[in-house]
């Protein structure tokens, strides 16, 4: 079956979604793989992780929340770090039925030596760019995003 004319330009590699996904799934690999192999943790629990040692108070919903991902999957990630004592969950004073979330000790070094790696990748895949260039890329990732962002509530 014969390409439509006015597509026999269009590289689906050069689209930007196309583009962004790709590189977004190939730091998420990379990602993935150091958390595991250096910290026995999914990329998923060290979400969570990072999400209560940002946010005072998180609670499960404010995981799901702010990460846009089903409150199940939170869940049972939450669950594997409550059981190898990474993080308790407390009754808030206030409104018992609000659970917020803590990181314990353990907790609190797993995540800034998790921290610090996923750092040091960054700043390993961030080698492949001069200062300007680092500076430049953020600055239109930054624009690109917000551009989306009018555009999807302008309608």
């Amino acid at each position: 079956m014969p390409r439509p004319s006015q597509y026999r330009d269009f590289r689906y590699e050069d689209f930007i979604p196309a583009k962004v996904q790709s590189l977004s799934a190939a730091i998420t690999q990379l990602v993935s793989k150091e958390l595991e192999a250096l910290h026995s943790l999914t990329l998923n629990e060290w979400r969570i992780l990072a999400h209560i040692a940002a946010v005072e108070g998180a609670t499960a919903q404010s995981v799901a929340d702010t990460s846009g991902v089903d409150k199940g999957w939170v869940s049972r990630s939450l669950n594997a770090l409550l059981e190898r004592g990474l993080v308790v969950r407390s009754t808030d004073r206030n409104d018992r039925r609000k659970r917020p979330l803590e990181l314990t000790d353990n907790g609190v070094a797993t995540f800034e030596k998790a921290a610090s790696d996923i750092r040091s990748l960054q700043n390993r895949l961030l080698d492949a760019f001069s200062a300007e260039d680092h500076e430049a890329f953020v600055r239109l990732m930054t624009r690109l995003q917000r551009t989306a962002e009018t555009m999807r509530t302008e309608g």
